[in-house]
């Protein structure tokens, strides 16, 4: 038993401790919270990748692709493309005006939450003055879109939702170029 103690009173000797802990603690993990499942952790909104066949049309059909729902505008409601072209506007718009100024301009396309998050918000650091380019929309469903608008300091990202037929900005993100 002496020549144990002494082992264990040995850097070895806490270390080999130290590694029958971890696995300790391992084994009682794993034993506790069941198998290992993979998952990948991938963007929010995921293009379909499914296929659908029609059971009818015999051996020489084509595989269709499953798209995402279209986006639901209500009639006379502006399509996500021109919500998300209206509020990068209005939000390009900082310079020469106040703070309530400029949230009060892209407001009318933005959900409350959102208001709410801009509310002390500087105009002042909007990172880009103009659009470059055309809004790519991607569509996540039939209530979420993600819109990209380039810009002349990068690409302004928004999440749009609809809700009751009209499309509001809810999210936005800026990536440098």
């Amino acid at each position: 038993m002496r020549p144990v103690l002494r082992l264990l009173g040995t850097r070895y000797g806490v270390a080999l401790v130290l590694a029958l802990l971890v696995l300790a603690v391992v084994g009682i993990t794993r034993a506790v919270a069941g198998p290992y499942q993979a998952t990948t952790l991938g963007p929010a909104v995921e293009p379909s990748t499914s296929s659908s066949v029609d059971p009818t049309a015999g051996d020489d059909s084509l595989l269709i692709p499953d798209s995402p729902a279209p986006p639901v505008t209500s009639p006379g409601a502006a399509d996500p493309a021109t919500v998300a072209t209206d509020f990068v506007q209005e939000w390009l718009n900082h310079t020469g005006v106040t703070a309530e100024q400029w949230r009060a301009g892209f407001a009318k396309h933005a959900t409350a939450a959102l208001r709410d998050k801009l509310k002390s918000t500087d105009p002042a650091g909007v990172p880009a003055q103009r659009i470059t380019g055309q809004v790519t929309v991607q569509n996540g469903s039939a209530r979420f879109v993600e819109a990209t608008v380039p810009v002349d300091s990068g690409t302004v990202i928004l999440r749009l939702i609809s809700t009751n037929g009209r499309w509001l900005v809810d999210g936005v993100d800026w990536e440098r170029s």
